[in-house]
């Protein structure tokens, strides 16, 4: 009998030699010299092999049983769900100077090296030359094999006077600045004589790094919180003077300035309110033992932004040019490809040899692991010349004639280079060469902690470059992540597919979309039978307050860009035939009249400004939000008097205090304070401003009793 379920090479060796013994019973040989053995052997090895390839075949056609990335990423993407490919680390590096240069966009930075490399007898200083490393001196030379490569991702100008940059305090011997801060006065000192005040050369849109350079309460160095580092970038730069101080320092001291004395020179500068600061961050102090300390945190500046992977050039020449109507794959030799974030246009600089090179600076390296991209570029010459190709996610939106290209990421991180058909994408026809400029290097491995990036590599043309005496990362490097697995896909994917809808039928599934979006708080949505067809109604209450104008008399209006990007945002959702109105909600004043008690200990006007700050709508100080901030309220939600309550007597000093009014600002009383509570509709958002200018968006009188 013979075994038709045989599938692999000895089973199928097994059924040809029964097979044999019922066709010629007189064939006894089993030597495995004999030509028919090694005929049986032969037939059996390439069975085993097309079976592999009908199972492997077979496996990629259904989620459940794909063992490639490529086959998963295809079938996740048929339920809307976008298998990602990780993405690469990033972190803030600071170049410290002895001279004014240029860092140029590109430039390789290392972590610390310990060993020396080839052909040198000591490790490497802070600056190594390109002569130093090949084409393969990463994968050759054993100094370098674990060594993580980050590359800047702009130009930066360095000047020595940014190498520390320092706070100015106004004289105040214990200052810090607040949590939520958002601007700051620095000065620099003359590299030439550090006795000499002068402006740090700082422009808007550059990097800074806050730091904590020695214990507040010892002043050692070693006492320094590591925590306590903060990036920002600056919005505003302005020229200012202290005309108390002059420009001269006397052994390290501000020295009080006479009438012929030149004022000390400062600057104001201002970053956004994404990177208000996450803590407080002391200035200066005094020690448990009364020393004064001055400088506890500094200011870096030359700061550049860098993040993980290595650019190589890689030049495919083709012996035949390509066929048309054929597909076409071009398999990258090195891998894992870096998956970067970059903006939506990018520009390049066609070189016949060197291929395509980046010339757009990259400087928000913060984007979702979603939105990151293959960093691979392609140049292909055709007997005509040479062409740029750019990487697109998929084909399906390409048209006829687009130089499109995708990547498709193995298992193991390598990419291969998939062409268009002639009808989704621009056939490669005719082309002899490929030369791919891409990058190298992503997911976890490049969450380097903070200080260890330490050299730079010196490209072969640098004009300009500047004496680099240190390099370093203050911060760690982070956001680096790696790329989706099949299995995270088989569990994500259809539960994706269920879980979120992308049409709008309900109210709620109207309010549920506009809240998709970052930027947006709260929603209600509403029908609206206007004549002839439906209106959607749609109020959002807005995540930043400069999304939101108010005008006099109280009324409100979403910001107009705003307003666009949520209506573009809620039509890919709104069903056919029904029209969409957005607008803002109904903002409802509160007016409120608090008498505190305040302890007998404690100043009436301080407590009051405690309480002031505790029902505000800011982040104060301290880095807290204000009862009334935006962030606590939304639509329907009521205030109640309780909360107040409980908010006052949480403030330092306060021994008690009574609401003797609490209703809504310009109507008569309706029983507030005696329910206890101010009704909200669904469509109105309470609010208290406290502007004395624009009382009609909210009133909070205090008044005080006992105390100091």
């Amino acid at each position: 009998m013979l075994d038709y379920l045989a599938r692999d090479y000895a089973s199928f060796r097994q059924l040809l030699l029964d097979l044999i013994a019922q066709r010629n019973p007189d064939w006894l040989e089993r030597n495995p010299a004999d030509i028919g053995i090694a005929l049986v052997e032969l037939l059996s090895y390439t069975g085993d092999h097309l079976s592999y390839f009908q199972d492997t075949v077979s496996n990629e056609a259904f989620l459940d049983t794909v063992r490639q990335r490529v086959s998963a990423k295809l079938h996740a993407r048929l339920i809307d769900y976008n298998m990602h490919d990780g993405r690469n680390a990033w972190t803030h590096v600071h170049i410290e100077t002895s001279g004014p240069g240029q860092i140029l966009m590109g430039t390789k930075i290392l972590s610390r090296i310990g060993d020396p490399l080839r052909n040198n007898n000591s490790p490497p200083g802070t600056v190594i030359s390109d002569v130093d490393l090949p084409d393969d001196a990463f994968s050759a030379d054993p100094a370098l094999l674990r060594s993580r490569v980050f590359e800047t991702t702009h130009v930066l100008d360095v000047y020595p006077e940014n190498n520390k940059i320092y706070f100015h305090a106004w004289g105040n011997l214990q200052c810090c600045l607040p949590g939520g801060a958002t601007s700051a006065y620095v000065y620099a000192l003359n590299p030439a004589n550090l006795n000499q005040i002068v402006l740090p050369s700082l422009k808007e849109g550059d990097f800074l790094i806050f730091e904590e350079v020695m214990g507040p309460e010892t002043g050692s160095q070693a006492d320094a919180d590591p925590d306590h580092r903060q990036a920002v970038r600056l919005i505003s730069v302005i020229e200012t003077k202290d005309t108390v101080y002059r420009d001269l320092l006397s052994s390290g001291e501000l020295q009080v300035r006479d009438v012929a004395d030149t004022a000390m020179p400062i600057l104001k500068i201002t970053w956004s309110n994404e990177d208000a600061l996450n803590f407080p961050l002391c200035i200066s102090a005094e020690t448990r033992e009364g020393d004064l300390l001055r400088d506890v945190s500094v200011v870096r500046g030359n700061i550049v932004l860098s993040d993980h992977g290595r650019t190589i050039v890689e030049t495919h020449e083709l012996s035949e040019p390509v066929t048309a109507n054929e597909p076409f794959r071009l398999q990258l030799k090195e891998g894992p490809v870096t998956i970067q974030c970059q903006p939506d246009t990018m520009n390049y600089d066609l070189d016949p040899v060197n291929g395509a090179s980046p010339i757009t600076e990259r400087m928000d390296l913060s984007c979702k692991t979603d939105n990151a991209q293959p960093a691979v570029v392609l140049m292909i010459r055709f007997p005509t010349g040479d062409q740029l190709w750019s990487e697109v996610p998929h084909l399906l939106d390409s048209p006829l004639f687009a130089q499109h290209f995708v990547v498709d990421i193995d298992n193991v991180g390598n990419g291969e280079l998939r062409f268009g058909d002639g009808q989704y994408g621009r056939e490669p026809a005719g082309a002899t060469e490929f030369i791919v400029t891409y990058r190298i290097g992503s997911g976890r491995s490049g969450n380097v902690g903070a200080d260890v990036l330490s050299h730079a590599v010196r490209p072969a043309v640098a004009p300009g470059w500047p004496m680099i005496s240190a390099i370093r990362n203050p911060l760690a490097a982070i956001d680096g992540a790696d790329m989706e697995t099949i299995e995270e896909v088989r569990q994500k994917a259809p539960a994706a597919f269920h879980a979120e809808q992308f049409r709008a039928v309900t109210e709620n599934d109207y309010k549920d979309a506009a809240l998709k979006m970052e930027d947006v708080a709260g929603a209600i949505a509403a029908f609206r039978w206007t004549g002839s067809w439906y209106t959607v109604v749609l109020a959002i209450d807005p995540q930043r307050p400069e999304d939101l104008i108010t005008k006099s008399g109280g009324r409100t209006q979403l910001e107009p860009a705003f307003r666009d990007r949520v209506k573009a945002h809620i039509t890919r959702y709104r069903l056919a035939g029904y029209d969409l109105e957005i607008r803002s909600g109904e903002y409802i004043p509160i007016e409120i009249d608090l008498l505190v008690c305040v302890k007998p200990d404690h100043f009436k006007g301080d407590v009051l400004q405690a309480v002031s700050e505790a029902l505000s709508n800011r982040v104060n100080r301290d880095g807290s939000k204000g009862f009334f901030h935006p962030d606590f309220f939304s639509f329907a939600k009521f205030v109640y008097i309780s909360q107040l309550y409980a908010v006052v007597e949480a403030v330092e000093g306060v021994d008690s205090a009574v609401i003797t009014r609490f209703r809504v600002y310009g109507e008569e009383d309706n029983g507030e304070l005696e329910a206890g509570v101010i009704p909200i509709g669904s469509w109105q958002i309470a609010r208290l401003d406290n502007d004395p200018n624009f009382q009609e968006n909210g009133v909070l009188r205090l008044s005080a009793g006992a105390g100091k």
